[in-house]
């Protein structure tokens, strides 16, 4: 077993892990990616091989634009009360 290089305490174990990260302006996630992890600090790497065959097929990291703006859902309390639902119960009708 490898002793992990950020506490040099823990032992690196085997663990499948999800990916996530910004990918030219898109939020990308990707389950089941081999990793070591520190059983004391969760620490945590991906092994090399399997990143790289990752970012081949997904392109490289990126941050999204600061001048992009963002989408924020509406809290009920912020709507007007012209813009409610005239049906709100459409998803539950049968066709």
């Amino acid at each position: 077993m490898r002793t992990c290089p950020n506490c040099h305490v823990g032992t690196l174990r085997p663990k499948s892990v999800t990916y996530a990260n910004w990918h030219v302006g898109q939020f990308v996630t990707a389950p089941n990616l081999p990793a070591w992890s520190c059983d004391v600090c969760a620490w945590r790497q991906i092994e090399p091989e399997a990143l790289n065959r990752l970012l081949w097929l997904i392109g490289p990291v990126t941050r999204p634009a600061l001048s992009q703006p963002r989408h924020t859902l509406t809290s009920t309390d912020e709507r007007r009360p012209d813009s409610a639902d005239p049906d709100p119960d459409r998803d539950r009708q049968t066709a």
